[in-house]
């Protein structure tokens, strides 16, 4: 079976950036996340960067956006190709054409935070040098590490859900934007009708490690339902039919 997934692996990841007429589009979105957050946030954040936790952006922006722009073409490309009822015709079970699909869009997502935070740290020790080496405090290095993990099994096994039932990729991702947005967009509106010395004085008394808690454990959350709806989703018969 792990020799089948890493077959399914292969063959997506020669995918990845390779988009059609979508290329140039594809090239940026990639470069956008390395030159902001491995380059340009250090730079501006200086000692803040590795000590405040501002480095969390980049757990979750960068997952949100390589995963979300990967993801749809799991099952909905594959449709558009017509090559999806090939694949379906093989040996492989189900579960291995699923967790193959998911795996490739989280390593390609996290595989990048972990690029973009090692990248961040060299940035700020070039800009910042001291003598020695600094790195994120441990409890920092953790969220980062921890949460982009969660974040990247969130939105792909949520965009791999929608995938599944998507005509098309363009559909797919509108979709899947439209959901991941929503809770933000929520956000802005409840900031907008709430007293603004309301919203200051909630921001002042947040608590980094519990709010962390939190959000991991709302992550961890749907992480598990999501997997659980696209297991019982995926059904050959009826994708065959479809």
């Amino acid at each position: 079976m792990i020799a089948d997934i890493k077959a399914i692996i292969w063959k997506d990841s020669k995918l990845l950036l390779r988009r059609g007429d979508n290329r140039m589009r594809t090239l940026f979105t990639l470069l956008t996340p390395i030159v902001l957050f491995g380059v340009v946030f250090p730079i501006q954040f200086r000692d803040e960067w590795i000590f405040t936790g501002w480095s969390i952006v980049i757990a979750i922006i960068t997952p949100f956006m390589l995963i979300s722009m990967a993801i749809p073409e799991s099952f909905a490309g594959e449709r558009e190709r017509h090559t999806l009822e090939t694949l379906l015709a093989s040996r492989l079970p189900d579960r291995t054409i699923f967790f193959g699909k998911l795996l490739n869009a989280m390593v390609f997502g996290y595989g990048m935070t972990l690029v973009l935070l090692f990248t961040s740290l060299v940035v700020y020790n070039l800009v910042e040098w001291t003598g020695q080496i600094q790195i994120f405090e441990a409890k920092i290095l953790l969220a980062d590490i921890s949460v982009g993990l969660l974040m990247s099994g969130m939105v792909a096994s949520l965009g791999i859900l929608i995938s599944l039932r998507a005509s098309t990729v363009q559909s797919a991702q509108q979709t899947l934007m439209a959901v991941l947005l929503l809770p933000l967009l929520l956000i802005q509106v409840a900031g907008f009708l709430l007293p603004r010395e309301t919203v200051r004085e909630i921001l002042r008394n947040i608590d980094f490690l519990k709010t962390l808690y939190i959000f991991a454990s709302v992550l961890l959350a749907a992480n598990a339902g999501f997997l659980l709806i696209g297991l019982k989703r995926f059904t050959r018969s009826k994708l065959c039919l479809e």
